[in-house]
C-alpha cells in the first residue's frame, strides 16, 4: 500500500506523527529558547499516561560542546514514566548530518525505549536551534509500505512522510525505517556547504553526488533544480547511491517516489 503523509504546518514545532495531519506544539524561537518540558503524548495510544516517555527537556544548545552530535546528546534530557531520567548515549544516536545552516538527527530514545525521533535543527548565530520533530514507535512492522520503485535495502519497512508549509522553511521530509535502520530524505534549499568534510561521488549516473561517513552513520546529498536533495541514515554508502539512483526530480510530484 502506499503511505499515507502527515503534515508539519510551522517550522517552530515538535509534532507526534501518526496517520492523516498532526497539530504542532511550538516550542520558543531563536534566543528565547533555553529550557522546553516536551510532553510525549504521541506514543502507545496517545496519551501522556501511556508514553513510555512522559517528558522530554530540551535545555539551550550547549555551545562548548567537542562536537553537533555531543551536543545533541548533552542538551536533551528523557523523563521516563518509572521516574527515571536520561541523555541519550553515542549508541543511540543512528544518523547525524550538517549541512550549512540544516541539521538532522535519528534518534532512538536512551534506555532502550523503542521510539526514534527525527530531529531538525537549523543554526542560529553561534548556537543550533531544535525546530521540529518526528516521532515514531518501532514496532514489529505487520504490513510493510510500498517501495513505488525506490531502491531501498528493506524488505519490509514503514514510510513516513511530512512537510512545512511556513514563509520561514519549504523543508520536506520521509523516513523509511524497520526496527534496526532507518533512511531520511529532505529537500532543502541550495546554500553553501562546507566541503572539508565531505567527499565527491559520482553517481553510476554520471550525477555528482557529495557523501560523508561518520560514526553516527552515512550521509549524502546532490543538487536537483536549484535544491539539496539529502539522504541520512544508518546505511551503507553503497546502499545510500542505488538509492539515490532510483530518487524522482524533486519537481515531480510523486517525490521522492519515481512511480
Amino acid at each position: 500500500m502506499r503511505f499515507q503523509r502527515t503534515c508539519l504546518v510551522s517550522a517552530l514545532v515538535i509534532t507526534g506523527i501518526l496517520t492523516g495531519c498532526a497539530e504542532p506544539e511550538q516550542i520558543p524561537a531563536s534566543s528565547q529558547q533555553e529550557t522546553k518540558w516536551i510532553d510525549d503524548t504521541t506514543a502507545d495510544g496517545g496519551t501522556t499516561s501511556d508514553a513510555i516517555v512522559k517528558r522530554i527537556k530540551v535545555d539551550a544548545f550547549p555551545q562548548e560542546a567537542d562536537s553537533f552530535e555531543e551536543g545533541v546528546r548533552r542538551h536533551l534530557k528523557f523523563q521516563f514514566r518509572d521516574g527515571t531520567s536520561a541523555h541519550p548515549t553515542a549508541t543511540d544516536l543512528w544518523s547525524s548530518v550538517v549541512v550549512g545552516d540544516r541539521a538532522y538527527v535519528t534518534l532512538q530514545y536512551p534506555k532502550g525505549a523503542k521510539r526514534l525521533a527525527i530531529l531538525t535543527y537549523q543554526r542560529q548565530e553561534k548556537s543550533w536551534i531544535l525546530k521540529s520533530g518526528l516521532y515514531e514507535d518501532i514496532k514489529p512492522i505487520k504490513t510493510t509500505s510500498a517501495a513505488n520503485g525506490l531502491k531501498l535495502p528493506f524488505s519490509t519497512f514503514q514510510a513516513i512522510g511530512s512537510s512545512s508549509i511556513s514563509s520561514e522553511d519549504s523543508s520536506r521530509m520521509w523516513l523509511f525505517h524497520t526496527k534496526t535502520d532507518a533512511v531520511v530524505i529532505s529537500i532543502l534549499p541550495k546554500q553553501d556547504v562546507p566541503s572539508s568534510d565531505w567527499k565527491t561521488s559520482t553517481l553510476a549516473d554520471g550525477r555528482t553526488a557529495y557523501v560523508q561517513q561518520k560514526k553516527q552513520g552515512t550521509n549524502l546529498y546532490y543538487v536537483d533544480d536549484d535544491q539539496l536533495v539529502l539522504m541520512t541514515g544508518n546505511l551503507s554508502l553503497s546502499q545510500l547511491q542505488q538509492l539515490a539512483l532510483t530518487i524522482a526530480p524533486v519537481s515531480s510530484d510523486g517525490f521522492p517516489y519515481p512511480t
